[in-house]
């Protein structure tokens, strides 16, 4: 039972800096997914150029605020993007705070019977974020909009794009791309915990 709980919480920490760092690493590539859209008097290279400060504003401990040169930007969004980079900052702390367990976890030696169960609880868990998505993607708008009432307590991340031109770039198509991309980079990660326990498991690398 001691075992079980164990591993059990251990795959939860792997879970945990997979889901954690693929936010960081989808947050940066949304840049090459952002749909293409016109704002009367500015460029599509100022409209990147926005958006990059954008992201290092929502990532940066030290950026308190958000200063875009280029589109136009309302009071409201502004707010709503305060409260995404609160999220987004406390996730990376999160992040290095269970990566330093995983790695600190993954250095000890177990047992063979442990090593059998964190295997098999990766597979259920992978299993399960997979079904889980797949149910997400099929009514992904409905989904979305659903998260972020769940998430935010006013309206503020309801945009009008003549105020805030910058959603355009990000229809539901935008979002949904990104959630395929933070699912298969998390699935990846904890696809090779799997397959480094795996080894331990059949290289003998286990106390008896």
């Amino acid at each position: 039972m001691k075992i079980e709980i164990k591993s059990i919480l251990e795959v939860l920490v792997y879970f945990v800096a997979a889901a954690s760092i693929a936010v960081i690493i989808t947050t940066n590539v949304s840049i090459i997914f952002l749909h293409p859209f016109a704002v009367d008097g500015i460029s599509w290279g100022e409209i990147m150029s926005d958006y990059r400060r954008l992201l290092i504003y929502l990532q940066s401990p030290i950026a308190n605020q958000l200063t875009v040169r280029y589109l136009p930007i309302s009071s409201n969004a502004s707010e709503h993007f305060s409260m995404v980079r609160c999220f987004l900052i406390i996730n990376e702390g999160v992040c290095l705070t269970s990566w330093g367990i995983v790695i600190s976890k993954i250095k000890h030696e177990k047992k063979r019977s442990q090593l059998i169960m964190l295997v098999s609880l990766i597979d259920y868990l992978c299993l399960g974020l997979l079904i889980i998505s797949g149910l997400t993607a099929i009514d992904f708008e409905r989904t979305f909009i659903l998260f972020h009432y769940l998430l935010f307590s006013d309206n503020k991340w309801i945009f009008n794009s003549q105020t805030d031109p910058i959603i355009m770039g990000m229809p539901p198509t935008f979002f949904l791309k990104l959630f395929g991309i933070w699912l298969i980079i998390t699935i990846a990660i904890l696809g090779y915990l799997r397959f480094y326990n795996r080894q331990k498991l059949f290289s003998g690398k286990f106390r008896s």
